[in-house]
């Protein structure tokens, strides 16, 4: 509190000169009106402070909330900009990939020529979506989890699981249930 009262005191000399006429000369006029000025003082003290606070708390429960919701969705592509310390959100080209190219191209265990030579096939797997010829091939050619794969698209697994049914129904009905 002594430090409060020195601060009040030094803040305008008017706060001076009530304390000289009502604490040390014992006028009770000017005690009021110095007990009045030292009471809004106060008011407004705790009133900065509890500003104060509250823009702090809530900053931090923002910021955890944005951390909470950074790692739960898994921002992948967004990087930290070093000179203005934000982040910027990093885009990638999405490029056709022809599909059958790919899957002859990766052979790892299994030869995928045997599989796919059916013409009718291909042509079918051709009218899939770049984003359903992925995940098919990810998912039932190299065999991953669906975790993962929703982890390296970073996109949720229930999205990969609808993504694969939506494409499987489509060749489904284009092969004629084959």
């Amino acid at each position: 509190m002594d430090n409060l009262a020195k601060k009040f005191l030094e803040e305008d000399a008017a706060n001076r000169e009530l304390y000289v006429q009502g604490i040390i000369f014992k006028n009770d006029s000017f005690l009021a009106v110095l007990n009045q000025k030292f009471n809004d003082y106060l008011f407004r003290v705790n009133l900065y402070s509890y500003i104060k606070k509250t823009i702090f708390y809530a900053a931090r429960d923002l910021k955890q909330r944005e951390n909470e919701l950074r790692e739960k969705e898994g921002l992948y592509l967004n990087i930290l900009d070093a000179d203005f310390g934000e982040e910027k959100i990093n885009t990638i080209a999405d490029t056709p990939i022809d599909f059958a190219e790919e899957i002859y191209k990766d052979q790892e265990d299994i030869d995928y020529r045997e599989i796919f030579t059916d013409k009718e096939v291909l042509e079918a797997i051709n009218t899939l979506t770049d984003r359903q010829k992925q995940i098919i091939y990810e998912c039932i050619i190299k065999d991953k989890e669906e975790e993962l794969v929703a982890k390296e698209l970073g996109i949720s697994k229930q999205a990969i699981n609808k993504i694969k049914q939506a494409a499987l129904n489509k060749l489904r009905k284009q092969i004629g249930g084959k």
